[in-house]
């Protein structure tokens, strides 16, 4: 049990040396200080006792509104990473043709999928309130999918309508902002429709790809990225249309056209790691399949980015 145990404490540790931008948060934490006069023993539990009422009730307002706005910063700038080293397996017919890169690539996936799982594991042991409770922080594919559902159709239909509250509440500002720019630059008698068709391959799709957990840094009061890829196949509709006199959308001719697309959605939200809450989920990008020649490179740079960052220590 005492490997658990340390695996649980040592999970702000995993995967952050790979982040790009680093954050470095200070949160202001209140700890009532009290004077006994008491035998050493019973002063170290009273001492212990206030530190863990402190840590888990006593959060003064000054506290909670720095953690609030941290979190913010956070989800407008750290939350607009994807993170390094986000594998998204490939259909088997884009994998290396001979069989001994194939074996290869198989073992990547494994081990990637391998620290994904290890990484979740640790956060929900650290999140136990009590070793004998249940796990603070939850998570679940199937939650993950249907959100990830939900906010591409929203963010879909609101860049048709022109909706850039909406984009802004989805959306990371990396995706946010070019999409607004869209609807700047479209000219203002140009009106456009989105329709979800359905969704196709239905006994493949949509499913998880990856699911990554990681602080910003090792910090305890460092907020956590939730990163999920949710990979959503399905048959879409755009067109032009003009508003009829009825009111109805009066579509013109030649400009519908129907698309058979999968779409790698990449979902982020921040999780106090206080409360083992999370923010509200947005979108952060969107990924094509990983690829062989492209992984190795990456896997340099990934490298070199550590090395430059152990030479600053």
């Amino acid at each position: 049990m005492a490997s658990v145990y340390m695996l649980g404490l040592s999970a702000r540790g995993m995967l952050s040396s790979k982040a790009v931008s680093r954050i470095s948060p200070r949160v202001v934490r209140t700890v009532p200080t009290c004077s006994f006069s008491t035998s050493h023993p019973l002063e170290r539990a009273n001492r212990s006792n206030a530190r863990s009422v402190a840590r888990e009730n006593l959060r003064s307002p000054s506290a909670q509104i720095a953690q609030q706005k941290l979190s913010q910063k956070v989800t407008s700038n750290a939350i607009n990473i994807i993170f390094p080293g986000t594998f998204v397996r490939p259909p088997w017919k884009q994998w290396p043709k001979d069989l001994k890169s194939r074996f290869a690539f198989f073992k990547i996936w494994v081990k990637i999928k391998s620290q994904e799982a290890a990484t979740k594991f640790a956060m929900k042991f650290s999140s136990r309130p009590k070793f004998y409770k249940s796990p603070a922080l939850k998570t679940s594919n199937s939650a993950s999918i249907l959100t990830a559902k939900a906010l591409h159709r929203s963010m879909m239909e609101a860049l048709a309508s022109g909706d850039k509250d909406t984009i802004r509440k989805v959306c990371a500002s990396k995706v946010a902002l070019p999409l607004q720019a869209t609807i700047d630059t479209r000219p203002k008698h140009k009106k456009v429709g989105w329709e979800l068709v359905e969704y196709t391959k239905t006994w493949v799709y949509p499913r998880v790809l990856s699911h990554k957990i990681s602080p910003i840094e090792k910090s305890k009061d460092a907020p956590i990225i939730e990163q999920v890829v949710v990979a959503i196949s399905s048959k879409q509709r755009r067109y032009q249309f003009i508003n009829a006199e009825n009111g109805e959308r009066k579509k013109l001719v030649g400009t519908e056209k129907e698309m058979d697309v999968i779409e790698n959605i990449v979902i982020g939200s921040v999780i106090d790691p206080h409360t083992w809450r999370r923010d509200e989920w947005r979108i952060i990008g969107s990924l094509k399949p990983t690829d062989p020649a492209e992984w190795a490179e990456e896997e340099k740079l990934v490298k070199f980015v550590e090395h430059q960052e152990a030479m600053k220590r």
